[in-house]
């Protein structure tokens, strides 16, 4: 079973990060360093996230490469 966890929303400054629509109560669980994200379409992902940070209330997330 796939749950929706987020939904990517644009691009944050030139570092990598995007910032996250949430769609979970647990983001601090779902988007921990190393989880790995399956995406529509699945050609993609998956993504791995590769570190989080808070920003004026706002999910960033920066995924490897």
């Amino acid at each position: 079973m796939q749950l929706v966890v987020g939904r990517i929303a644009k691009a944050h400054g030139i570092a990598g990060e995007v910032s996250v629509d949430i769609r979970t109560d647990d983001p601090d669980h779902r988007y921990a360093p190393g989880a790995s994200l399956d995406t529509d379409p699945p050609e993609r992902g998956p993504l791995v996230i590769q570190r989080t940070r808070w920003h004026s209330g706002r999910l960033l997330v920066r995924f490897e490469n």
